[in-house]
């Protein structure tokens, strides 16, 4: 009965010193996080910037498949139904037609006519750029002003003139009208790079004054790779324009072996204007984009770096 009894003591301590288990409380439903609203405008950007670059291939799109198609099916139908290259072969053969050596002396002529413009012209530039900008000389500021009045007068005005006086000094037999004048720079590429210039400190030209730098040696080894990126803009936006020039060449340019592809696309084009000749007509358009396409492709870098820069000049 002793032993009986402990065990019972025993078994009424341990109960004792348990402690009773607490009930573990109830786990609140976190409610749910609100979509931030920059989220939200984010994806509205997005859709409505993704259907604003689908509308602007969709041209792009409709010429490609152009050359693809039958002249019968120009307008009838988006997707060709019967594929075929013939656009292509009809323009070649145009081409062959209206000037010696067809499209490849077309793409020879633009070449001559905008890649050595393009180089001189933003050479020449970026130099007058960065003398209104550093420099200091008597009247910079009129003659800066009296060159952006030039901008005021529309070409209309003096391309008559223009024709008359490259005539007279025998340059509209070959390229060279086109050519010689744009090799004094561009207005609208000098007050570009100007502003870069600009944004420049005074300090780094300075310093290398000091270090015994020339102006030519300061604008080539120090402020030249600064500015780079916005020349190379000037410089893509200067072969757009160049390459696709079209007034121009049809004023100055009087022998037909010196056609840029501008005026052969024109002349592919005929009187008519029937569907027939739509196809080729749009088969030499597509392969003179080509080159502008390979250039902005290979330089868009530098036009990001150009905004970029700009960014953070101001």
């Amino acid at each position: 009965m002793e032993d009986l009894e402990n065990v019972n003591v025993l078994e009424n301590a341990g109960q004792e010193n348990q402690v009773p288990a607490q009930a573990e409380p109830a786990r609140e439903l976190s409610p749910k996080k609100p979509i931030p609203t920059k989220k939200i405008v984010d994806i509205v950007l997005i859709v409505v910037l993704s259907l604003g670059s689908v509308l602007m291939l969709l041209p792009f799109l409709w010429m490609v498949l152009a050359t693809l198609k039958d002249h019968t099916e120009i307008y009838t139908t988006f997707f060709p139904h019967k594929w075929t290259l013939e656009s292509y072969k009809a323009m070649w053969d145009g081409c062959n037609a209206l000037m010696k050596g067809g499209i490849i002396r077309g793409f020879g002529n633009s070449i001559l006519t905008t890649v050595p413009v393009v180089i001189v012209q933003i050479i020449v530039s970026a130099f007058a750029a960065y003398a209104f900008a550093k420099l200091r000389f008597f009247g910079k500021n009129i003659v800066f002003l009296l060159m952006l009045g030039t901008m005021m007068i529309p070409f209309s005005v003096i391309m008559l003139p223009q024709a008359w006086l490259y005539g007279e000094m025998n340059l509209t037999n070959g390229p060279l009208a086109v050519i010689i004048p744009k090799f004094f720079g561009s207005i609208s590429t000098v007050f570009f790079l100007r502003q870069f210039f600009y944004g420049i400190p005074d300090s780094i030209t300075e310093a290398a004054r000091l270090d015994g730098a020339g102006y030519t040696r300061t604008f080539l080894s120090v402020l030249l790779p600064l500015v780079m990126p916005a020349i190379a803009t000037q410089a893509i936006l200067s072969f757009i324009g160049n390459w696709n020039d079209f007034l121009g060449p049809l004023l100055f340019i009087g022998d037909r072996n010196w056609l840029t592809l501008p005026l052969l696309v024109n002349r592919l084009s005929g009187s008519g204007g029937s569907t027939r000749e739509i196809p080729r007509v749009l088969a030499a358009s597509l392969i003179s984009l080509v080159p502008i396409i390979i250039v902005f492709a290979a330089f868009q870098k530098k036009i990001i770096g150009s905004i970029v820069f700009s960014a953070v000049k101001g």
